[in-house]
Protein backbone atom coordinates (compact mmCIF):
# COMPACT_ATOMS: atom_id res chain seq x y z
CA UNK A 1 0.00 0.00 0.00
CA UNK A 2 1.82 3.19 -1.17
CA UNK A 3 1.66 6.34 1.84
CA UNK A 4 -0.61 9.18 0.79
CA UNK A 5 1.79 12.20 1.25
CA UNK A 6 -0.53 13.85 3.73
CA UNK A 7 -1.38 11.01 6.05
CA UNK A 8 2.28 9.28 6.60
CA UNK A 9 2.55 6.09 7.97
CA UNK A 10 4.84 3.86 10.24
CA UNK A 11 4.91 0.42 8.28
CA UNK A 12 6.47 -0.71 4.93
CA UNK A 13 4.55 -1.59 1.60
CA UNK A 14 4.17 -4.88 0.00
CA UNK A 15 2.94 -5.64 -3.28
CA UNK A 16 1.74 -8.31 -5.67
CA UNK A 17 -0.30 -8.23 -8.33
CA UNK A 18 -4.18 -9.36 -8.44
CA UNK A 19 -4.99 -12.66 -9.88
CA UNK A 20 -8.28 -12.68 -12.27
CA UNK A 21 -9.88 -15.18 -13.74
CA UNK A 22 -11.63 -15.25 -16.95
CA UNK A 23 -14.97 -16.94 -17.30
CA UNK A 24 -18.06 -16.82 -19.97
CA UNK A 25 -21.26 -15.76 -19.01
CA UNK A 26 -23.86 -16.14 -21.74
CA UNK A 27 -21.15 -15.50 -24.44
CA UNK A 28 -19.92 -13.00 -22.86
CA UNK A 29 -16.38 -12.50 -21.01
CA UNK A 30 -16.60 -12.10 -17.32
CA UNK A 31 -13.76 -11.42 -15.06
CA UNK A 32 -13.45 -12.51 -11.04
CA UNK A 33 -11.16 -12.84 -8.52
CA UNK A 34 -8.88 -15.93 -8.41
CA UNK A 35 -10.35 -17.97 -5.24
CA UNK A 36 -9.69 -15.97 -2.08
CA UNK A 37 -8.13 -13.16 -2.86
CA UNK A 38 -5.71 -11.94 -0.27
CA UNK A 39 -4.95 -8.38 -0.67
CA UNK A 40 -1.62 -7.07 0.69
CA UNK A 41 -2.00 -5.52 3.78
CA UNK A 42 0.11 -3.77 6.16
CA UNK A 43 2.71 -5.31 8.31
CA UNK A 44 0.48 -4.54 11.22
CA UNK A 45 -2.09 -6.98 9.88
CA UNK A 46 -0.23 -10.10 9.26
CA UNK A 47 -0.07 -11.94 11.91
CA UNK A 48 -2.59 -12.90 14.28
CA UNK A 49 -3.15 -9.75 16.62
CA UNK A 50 -4.05 -11.93 19.79
CA UNK A 51 -1.78 -14.56 19.83
CA UNK A 52 1.64 -13.56 21.71
CA UNK A 53 2.10 -10.41 23.90
CA UNK A 54 4.84 -8.24 22.46
CA UNK A 55 8.28 -7.15 24.14
CA UNK A 56 7.94 -3.54 25.05
CA UNK A 57 8.95 -1.84 27.80
CA UNK A 58 6.59 0.95 27.79
CA UNK A 59 4.96 2.20 30.83
CA UNK A 60 1.42 3.54 30.31
CA UNK A 61 -1.04 5.43 32.43
CA UNK A 62 -4.70 5.72 31.44
CA UNK A 63 -6.80 9.17 32.28
CA UNK A 64 -10.28 7.83 32.46
CA UNK A 65 -12.07 4.28 33.36
CA UNK A 66 -14.89 4.60 31.08
CA UNK A 67 -15.75 2.50 28.66
CA UNK A 68 -13.53 3.38 26.13
CA UNK A 69 -10.59 3.67 28.02
CA UNK A 70 -10.77 0.01 29.58
CA UNK A 71 -11.01 -1.44 25.43
CA UNK A 72 -7.05 0.51 25.25
CA UNK A 73 -6.35 -0.89 28.52
CA UNK A 74 -7.18 -4.30 27.35
CA UNK A 75 -5.10 -4.25 24.19
CA UNK A 76 -2.62 -2.61 26.47
CA UNK A 77 -2.60 -5.68 28.66
CA UNK A 78 -2.59 -8.08 25.38
CA UNK A 79 0.45 -5.91 24.16
CA UNK A 80 2.58 -7.07 27.36
CA UNK A 81 2.80 -3.21 28.21
CA UNK A 82 3.70 -2.00 31.94
CA UNK A 83 -0.03 -0.97 32.95
CA UNK A 84 1.40 1.77 35.45
CA UNK A 85 -1.61 3.66 36.61
CA UNK A 86 -5.28 4.59 36.08
CA UNK A 87 -6.92 8.02 37.43
CA UNK A 88 -10.77 8.45 37.09
CA UNK A 89 -12.69 11.30 39.31
CA UNK A 90 -14.81 8.04 40.24
CA UNK A 91 -11.85 6.17 42.64
CA UNK A 92 -13.87 3.17 42.82
CA UNK A 93 -14.16 3.02 38.86
CA UNK A 94 -10.17 3.38 38.44
CA UNK A 95 -9.57 0.62 41.29
CA UNK A 96 -12.01 -1.83 39.51
CA UNK A 97 -9.89 -1.28 36.18
CA UNK A 98 -6.60 -2.14 38.23
CA UNK A 99 -8.16 -5.26 39.58
CA UNK A 100 -9.35 -6.38 36.07
CA UNK A 101 -6.66 -5.47 34.12
CA UNK A 102 -3.39 -5.61 36.69
CA UNK A 103 -2.25 -1.71 36.56
CA UNK A 104 -0.48 -0.76 39.61
CA UNK A 105 -1.95 2.06 40.67
CA UNK A 106 -5.88 4.36 41.06
CA UNK A 107 -5.91 7.41 41.43
CA UNK A 108 -9.04 10.10 41.64
CA UNK A 109 -6.91 12.79 40.09
CA UNK A 110 -5.28 12.68 37.10
CA UNK A 111 -2.65 15.01 37.71
CA UNK A 112 -1.44 12.88 40.42
CA UNK A 113 -0.86 10.07 37.61
CA UNK A 114 1.48 12.96 35.82
CA UNK A 115 3.93 13.54 38.05
CA UNK A 116 4.61 9.54 38.06
CA UNK A 117 8.09 10.19 35.79
CA UNK A 118 8.54 6.03 35.13
CA UNK A 119 5.21 6.87 32.93
CA UNK A 120 6.14 7.00 29.18
CA UNK A 121 2.95 7.95 27.49
CA UNK A 122 -0.51 8.21 29.00
CA UNK A 123 -3.86 7.15 26.90
CA UNK A 124 -6.99 10.07 27.28
CA UNK A 125 -10.69 8.55 26.96
CA UNK A 126 -12.50 11.61 29.33
CA UNK A 127 -15.56 13.50 28.29
CA UNK A 128 -14.08 16.18 25.31
CA UNK A 129 -14.37 19.02 27.44
CA UNK A 130 -11.37 17.96 29.33
CA UNK A 131 -9.24 16.72 26.22
CA UNK A 132 -7.41 19.73 25.88
CA UNK A 133 -6.37 20.53 29.48
CA UNK A 134 -5.51 17.10 29.97
CA UNK A 135 -3.59 16.79 26.86
CA UNK A 136 -1.29 19.60 27.38
CA UNK A 137 -0.37 18.89 30.70
CA UNK A 138 0.44 15.17 29.96
CA UNK A 139 3.22 16.73 27.16
CA UNK A 140 4.07 19.32 29.65
CA UNK A 141 5.26 16.76 32.32
CA UNK A 142 7.16 14.74 29.25
CA UNK A 143 4.45 12.31 28.19
CA UNK A 144 3.24 11.23 25.06
CA UNK A 145 -0.80 11.00 24.36
CA UNK A 146 -3.14 8.70 22.59
CA UNK A 147 -5.98 11.32 22.58
CA UNK A 148 -9.33 9.61 22.26
CA UNK A 149 -11.59 11.83 19.29
CA UNK A 150 -12.79 13.98 19.13
CA UNK A 151 -9.10 16.40 19.10
CA UNK A 152 -10.72 19.08 21.93
CA UNK A 153 -13.97 21.11 22.32
CA UNK A 154 -12.72 23.80 19.31
CA UNK A 155 -9.69 24.23 16.66
CA UNK A 156 -8.46 26.78 19.30
CA UNK A 157 -7.91 24.03 21.75
CA UNK A 158 -6.83 21.74 19.24
CA UNK A 159 -3.96 24.88 18.49
CA UNK A 160 -2.96 25.14 22.05
CA UNK A 161 -2.39 20.76 21.79
CA UNK A 162 0.17 21.38 18.81
CA UNK A 163 2.09 23.94 20.34
CA UNK A 164 2.71 22.42 23.50
CA UNK A 165 2.90 19.08 21.21
CA UNK A 166 5.88 21.03 19.35
CA UNK A 167 7.48 22.64 22.80
CA UNK A 168 7.35 18.74 24.09
CA UNK A 169 8.89 17.03 21.37
CA UNK A 170 6.73 14.39 22.16
CA UNK A 171 3.89 12.42 20.08
CA UNK A 172 0.26 12.99 19.84
CA UNK A 173 -1.78 10.33 18.07
CA UNK A 174 -5.39 10.74 17.61
CA UNK A 175 -7.75 8.32 18.59
CA UNK A 176 -9.58 6.82 15.52
CA UNK A 177 -9.74 3.24 15.00
CA UNK A 178 -11.63 2.83 11.95
CA UNK A 179 -8.58 3.33 10.06
CA UNK A 180 -6.56 0.21 11.20
CA UNK A 181 -9.60 -2.28 10.11
CA UNK A 182 -8.10 -3.85 7.55
CA UNK A 183 -11.67 -3.47 5.46
CA UNK A 184 -10.23 0.33 5.31
CA UNK A 185 -7.15 -0.59 4.63
CA UNK A 186 -7.80 -2.49 1.64
CA UNK A 187 -10.11 0.29 0.34
CA UNK A 188 -6.71 2.17 1.11
CA UNK A 189 -4.36 0.47 -1.28
CA UNK A 190 -6.58 0.12 -4.06
CA UNK A 191 -7.12 3.96 -4.18
CA UNK A 192 -3.10 4.76 -3.52
CA UNK A 193 -2.65 2.25 -6.50
CA UNK A 194 -4.53 4.27 -8.85
CA UNK A 195 -7.68 2.05 -9.47
CA UNK A 196 -9.69 4.92 -9.10
CA UNK A 197 -7.88 7.72 -10.55
CA UNK A 198 -9.17 10.96 -9.30
CA UNK A 199 -11.58 10.88 -7.23
CA UNK A 200 -13.93 13.60 -7.12
CA UNK A 201 -17.07 13.21 -4.97
CA UNK A 202 -17.79 11.16 -1.52
CA UNK A 203 -20.41 10.60 0.61
CA UNK A 204 -20.39 9.20 3.93
CA UNK A 205 -22.98 8.57 6.69
CA UNK A 206 -23.61 6.63 9.52
CA UNK A 207 -27.56 6.87 10.11
CA UNK A 208 -28.84 5.60 13.62
CA UNK A 209 -32.68 5.07 14.44
CA UNK A 210 -32.02 5.36 17.75
CA UNK A 211 -28.84 5.49 19.02
CA UNK A 212 -28.04 7.85 21.57
CA UNK A 213 -25.47 7.12 23.84
CA UNK A 214 -26.38 7.61 27.67
CA UNK A 215 -29.54 9.98 27.13
CA UNK A 216 -29.07 13.27 29.68
CA UNK A 217 -25.93 12.44 30.47
CA UNK A 218 -22.44 13.98 29.17
CA UNK A 219 -22.65 12.82 25.54
CA UNK A 220 -25.90 14.94 25.46
CA UNK A 221 -24.70 17.74 27.21
CA UNK A 222 -22.55 20.73 24.67
CA UNK A 223 -21.24 21.99 27.95
CA UNK A 224 -19.09 18.54 28.46
CA UNK A 225 -19.27 17.03 24.82
CA UNK A 226 -19.08 20.29 22.45
CA UNK A 227 -21.61 18.78 20.13
CA UNK A 228 -23.97 15.69 19.55
CA UNK A 229 -24.07 13.15 16.89
CA UNK A 230 -21.77 15.34 14.50
CA UNK A 231 -18.61 15.40 17.09
CA UNK A 232 -19.76 11.86 18.81
CA UNK A 233 -19.83 9.30 15.37
CA UNK A 234 -19.64 11.75 12.12
CA UNK A 235 -16.16 12.66 13.84
CA UNK A 236 -15.79 8.43 12.86
CA UNK A 237 -16.83 9.51 9.35
CA UNK A 238 -15.19 13.09 8.54
CA UNK A 239 -11.75 11.20 9.32
CA UNK A 240 -12.15 7.84 7.32
CA UNK A 241 -13.10 9.36 4.26
CA UNK A 242 -10.71 12.53 4.61
CA UNK A 243 -7.59 9.33 5.39
CA UNK A 244 -8.74 7.71 2.18
CA UNK A 245 -8.98 10.16 -0.15
CA UNK A 246 -5.55 11.39 0.99
CA UNK A 247 -6.18 14.69 3.26
CA UNK A 248 -7.18 16.92 0.55
CA UNK A 249 -7.29 20.60 2.08
CA UNK A 250 -10.83 21.54 3.19
CA UNK A 251 -11.73 25.32 1.27
CA UNK A 252 -15.46 25.77 1.95
CA UNK A 253 -18.29 23.81 4.37
CA UNK A 254 -22.29 24.37 4.53
CA UNK A 255 -24.22 22.50 7.13
CA UNK A 256 -27.29 22.35 9.31
CA UNK A 257 -27.49 20.38 12.50
CA UNK A 258 -30.86 19.23 14.09
CA UNK A 259 -31.77 18.88 17.59
CA UNK A 260 -35.24 17.36 17.87
CA UNK A 261 -34.73 16.38 21.58
CA UNK A 262 -38.71 17.27 22.91
CA UNK A 263 -39.90 15.13 20.85
CA UNK A 264 -38.14 12.05 22.05
CA UNK A 265 -38.76 12.53 25.70
CA UNK A 266 -40.78 8.93 25.73
CA UNK A 267 -38.95 7.16 22.80
CA UNK A 268 -38.18 3.48 23.38
CA UNK A 269 -34.02 3.00 23.79
CA UNK A 270 -33.42 0.62 20.82
CA UNK A 271 -30.10 0.75 19.87
CA UNK A 272 -29.36 2.56 23.52
CA UNK A 273 -26.18 2.21 25.32
CA UNK A 274 -24.80 3.71 28.07
CA UNK A 275 -27.72 4.34 31.20
CA UNK A 276 -29.57 7.46 30.88
CA UNK A 277 -30.02 10.33 33.00
CA UNK A 278 -33.61 11.72 34.20
CA UNK A 279 -33.69 15.50 34.08
CA UNK A 280 -29.89 15.10 32.40
CA UNK A 281 -29.36 17.66 29.74
CA UNK A 282 -30.09 17.50 26.38
CA UNK A 283 -28.80 20.99 24.34
CA UNK A 284 -26.90 18.95 21.38
CA UNK A 285 -27.49 17.48 18.13
CA UNK A 286 -29.05 14.59 17.02
CA UNK A 287 -28.67 15.21 13.24
CA UNK A 288 -26.42 16.75 10.72
CA UNK A 289 -25.52 17.26 7.35
CA UNK A 290 -22.87 19.00 5.30
CA UNK A 291 -21.09 19.21 1.85
CA UNK A 292 -17.46 20.22 2.19
CA UNK A 293 -15.68 21.93 -0.90
CA UNK A 294 -11.78 20.92 -1.58
CA UNK A 295 -8.86 22.89 -2.85
CA UNK A 296 -8.70 20.15 -5.74
CA UNK A 297 -12.43 21.10 -6.88
CA UNK A 298 -13.40 17.80 -4.53
CA UNK A 299 -16.63 17.51 -2.79
CA UNK A 300 -18.02 15.55 0.46
CA UNK A 301 -21.05 14.86 1.72
CA UNK A 302 -21.96 14.03 4.94
CA UNK A 303 -24.92 12.59 7.61
CA UNK A 304 -24.99 11.28 10.85
CA UNK A 305 -28.23 10.83 13.25
CA UNK A 306 -28.28 9.50 16.81
CA UNK A 307 -32.10 9.55 16.31
CA UNK A 308 -33.28 9.69 12.75
CA UNK A 309 -37.51 8.22 11.41
CA UNK A 310 -35.72 6.43 9.06
CA UNK A 311 -36.02 2.28 8.56
CA UNK A 312 -33.22 0.30 10.30
CA UNK A 313 -30.48 0.62 8.03
CA UNK A 314 -28.61 -2.33 7.70
CA UNK A 315 -25.23 -1.21 7.77
CA UNK A 316 -26.69 1.61 9.44
CA UNK A 317 -22.89 3.60 7.92
CA UNK A 318 -20.87 3.70 4.98
CA UNK A 319 -19.35 6.04 2.57
CA UNK A 320 -18.65 5.73 -1.37
CA UNK A 321 -15.81 7.80 -2.99
CA UNK A 322 -16.29 8.30 -6.93
CA UNK A 323 -13.22 9.00 -9.42
CA UNK A 324 -12.70 9.08 -12.80
CA UNK A 325 -11.44 5.94 -13.70
CA UNK A 326 -13.46 3.97 -10.76
CA UNK A 327 -15.17 4.08 -7.22
CA UNK A 328 -14.87 2.02 -3.98
CA UNK A 329 -17.27 1.73 -1.02
CA UNK A 330 -17.23 0.20 2.50
CA UNK A 331 -20.75 -0.87 3.68
CA UNK A 332 -20.74 -0.60 7.55
CA UNK A 333 -17.01 -1.44 8.68
CA UNK A 334 -16.33 -4.56 7.26
CA UNK A 335 -17.57 -5.10 3.87
CA UNK A 336 -15.47 -3.03 0.80
CA UNK A 337 -16.10 -2.75 -2.88
CA UNK A 338 -14.22 -2.06 -5.54
CA UNK A 339 -16.33 -0.56 -8.83
CA UNK A 340 -14.48 -0.45 -11.89
CA UNK A 341 -14.26 -1.44 -15.55
CA UNK A 342 -11.68 -4.13 -17.16
CA UNK A 343 -11.74 -5.68 -20.83
CA UNK A 344 -14.54 -3.23 -21.90
CA UNK A 345 -17.20 -3.97 -19.24
CA UNK A 346 -17.96 -2.91 -15.83
CA UNK A 347 -16.77 -5.16 -13.37
CA UNK A 348 -17.92 -5.03 -9.02
CA UNK A 349 -14.94 -6.32 -7.03
CA UNK A 350 -15.84 -7.61 -3.58
CA UNK A 351 -12.14 -8.04 -2.22
CA UNK A 352 -11.36 -10.98 0.92
CA UNK A 353 -9.10 -10.13 3.33
CA UNK A 354 -7.96 -11.60 7.30
CA UNK A 355 -9.93 -9.29 9.73
CA UNK A 356 -8.17 -7.53 12.54
CA UNK A 357 -8.81 -5.80 15.69
CA UNK A 358 -8.26 -2.55 15.01
CA UNK A 359 -8.29 -1.29 18.34
CA UNK A 360 -5.12 -3.24 19.13
CA UNK A 361 -3.50 -2.04 15.88
CA UNK A 362 -3.69 1.19 16.71
CA UNK A 363 -2.35 1.02 19.95
CA UNK A 364 0.31 -1.02 18.58
CA UNK A 365 1.17 1.39 16.51
CA UNK A 366 1.15 4.39 18.62
CA UNK A 367 4.12 2.59 20.82
CA UNK A 368 5.59 1.45 17.63
CA UNK A 369 6.00 5.19 16.55
CA UNK A 370 7.08 6.08 20.01
CA UNK A 371 10.10 3.69 20.25
CA UNK A 372 10.86 3.98 16.62
CA UNK A 373 10.24 7.85 16.85
CA UNK A 374 7.98 7.91 13.67
CA UNK A 375 5.09 10.00 13.20
CA UNK A 376 1.96 8.72 14.32
CA UNK A 377 -1.28 8.48 12.32
CA UNK A 378 -3.97 10.07 12.74
CA UNK A 379 -1.37 12.68 13.90
CA UNK A 380 -2.13 15.98 15.67
CA UNK A 381 -2.65 17.82 12.42
CA UNK A 382 -5.10 15.83 10.85
CA UNK A 383 -7.02 15.77 14.16
CA UNK A 384 -6.79 19.40 13.79
CA UNK A 385 -7.96 19.34 10.39
CA UNK A 386 -11.49 17.28 11.25
CA UNK A 387 -11.80 19.38 14.57
CA UNK A 388 -11.86 22.69 11.95
CA UNK A 389 -14.65 21.02 9.92
CA UNK A 390 -16.65 19.97 12.82
CA UNK A 391 -16.35 23.73 14.40
CA UNK A 392 -17.35 24.85 10.45
CA UNK A 393 -20.49 23.02 10.34
CA UNK A 394 -21.90 23.62 13.85
CA UNK A 395 -21.19 27.47 12.46
CA UNK A 396 -22.37 27.21 9.02
CA UNK A 397 -25.92 25.73 10.60
CA UNK A 398 -25.91 28.54 13.06
CA UNK A 399 -25.41 31.16 10.76
CA UNK A 400 -27.08 29.82 7.97
CA UNK A 401 -24.31 30.19 5.15
CA UNK A 402 -21.46 28.77 4.21
CA UNK A 403 -18.14 28.80 5.85
CA UNK A 404 -15.15 29.92 3.80
CA UNK A 405 -11.55 27.94 5.05
CA UNK A 406 -8.18 29.90 5.17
Amino acid sequence: MRRAASSPTCCPVQTRPPERKRTIFMGQPVYRPAGRCQLPMRSYHRRPPNTEKQAMALSIGFIGAGNINRMHMKNAQALGLTLAAAADVNLAAAEECCKQFGIAKAHDDWKKLLEDKSIHAVVIGTPNKFHAEQAIAALQAGKHVFLEKPMAMNVGESDAIIAAMKKAKKLVQMGMVNRFRSSAQTLKHFIDAGRCGKIYSGQTFWYRRRGIPGFGGWFTTKSLSGGGALIDIGVHMLDLALYLMGFPRPVAVSGQTYNTWDSLDGYNYISMWGKPTPGGRKDVDDYALAIIRFESGTTLQLNVSWALNVEFMQPELGLRLMGDKGGVALQGLEEPYVYTEDAGHLVDVKPYFRKNDPGLDELKHFVECIEQKRQPMPSAEQGRTVQLLLDSIYKSSAEKREIKLD
